[in-house]
């Protein structure tokens, strides 16, 4: 079968392979993929900057919904034939604090697919059974293979963001991400605001039409007191931060309000420098959110099965398995990458140039692979 495969550490060491296809064991589903997306962690991996470590050769994907076509010794065979999305640990030790309060994600021996085990760029991929989820009827497969990144962004809004109904939001960051956690904030009743460059004027407009209140330019220079106008009389309760970038990191800070709380949802890439003082005089509350635990992949799929979350406009494209080099660019140069971007993307999908690595890594969690 085909599979996009890392097969040896450093920068661009992935290539399109013929391999064996891959066989359930004991507790185990093959799953016939339908599509994969591309994460920023995939691109990373593709660069080989040492921002996400691998275990090569393995092939990569981890975000991806299909159809469960056999099942190992021990797995009920209803499985066969159910349209499925899978969690992305293929291993946790069980045993350690966190696995046995239900923090899997922060395991210390946790394995995930398409990094430490063969993942979902491929026509097959073996997951463990425990980690499947049916895709709620109505829900398309294009939609569901998002799930992945919409349970990150569950946890960090719905778990540390501590909305309650009437709360104000701010989100800076307008990419996939962002876009994601507006629409869940806006389902718990919040009153959203969204913030992102100049060059994300389109993104910034569609965020309106998924439920923001208002858009703001973080790079004009009345952006704070706009914020400050649009969320009375303190400023936002909760900030979502989903761009990774130090200067809107530094805007949310100063924004939110005394006591409020702050959530960094984006991965900054680099270090990136904190007002200690300021989160120390305004009583801050401040939490980091890694990837998700299983109670937010099915809450995820009850809100795309209700139709509270729209996905499909975040979908920028659909390319096959063979096309994969022409679509998992190198962070070292997005400057080339935009204006490669730029003629296969529809109308809305103008990058940033201001924040770029973030841009990519945002605007590639939307694209698909079909195969």
């Amino acid at each position: 079968m085909k599979a996009v495969v890392n097969y040896e550490s450093g920068a661009k060491k992935v290539r399109l392979m013929e391999v064996e296809p891959p066989l359930p064991q004991a507790g185990q589903v093959r799953i016939r993929v339908s599509y994969c997306g591309i994460c920023g962690t995939d691109i990373h991996i593709f660069s080989g900057d040492g921002g996400y470590p691998t275990n090569p050769p393995v092939t990569m994907g981890h975000e991806l919904s299909g159809v469960v076509e056999s099942v190992g010794a021990g797995v009920d065979p209803a499985w066969i034939g159910q349209r499925v999305v899978s969690e992305t640990y293929y291993h946790t030790c069980g045993i350690c604090p966190y696995c046995q309060t239900g923090h899997k994600n922060l395991c210390p021996e946790k394995q995930s697919i398409g990094s430490a085990v063969n993942g979902a760029m491929a026509e097959l991929v073996v997951v463990p059974a425990k980690n499947l989820h049916r895709i709620p009827q109505g829900v398309s497969m294009e939609e569901a293979a998002m799930t992945e990144p919409l349970a990150c962004c569950a946890q960090g809004v719905l778990e540390f963001g501590g909305l309650r109904p009437g709360d104000k939001v701010l989100i800076t960051g307008p990419g996939a991400i962002g876009l994601m956690c507006l629409q869940l904030a806006a389902s718990a009743g919040a009153r959203v605001v969204i913030a992102g460059t100049q060059v994300d004027a389109e993104r910034l407009e569609l965020a309106k039409e998924l439920g923001a209140c208002a858009a703001v330019f973080s790079d004009r220079p009345d952006a704070e007191d706009r914020i400050a106008a649009l969320c009375p009389p303190y400023g936002p309760d909760v900030v979502f931060d989903c761009s990774g970038a130090g200067p809107a990191i530094q805007m949310g800070l100063r924004a939110v309000r005394k006591g409020g709380r702050y959530v960094q949802v984006g991965l900054t890439g680099k270090p990136t420098t904190l007002d200690m003082n300021l989160i120390t005089l305004k009583e801050l509350t401040v939490y980091g959110t890694y990837a998700q635990k299983t109670e937010w992949w099915i809450r995820s799929l009850e809100l795309l099965g209700q139709k509270k979350i729209s996905l499909k406009p975040l979908i920028s494209n659909i390319y096959r398995l063979e096309d994969w080099e022409q679509k998992i660019p190198a962070p070292g140069n997005p400057g080339t990458l935009a204006a490669k971007r730029r003629s296969r993307l529809s109308q809305r999908k103008a990058l940033s140039r201001e924040w770029p690595w973030r841009s990519w890594r945002l605007q590639k969690r939307g694209s698909r692979f079909p195969w």
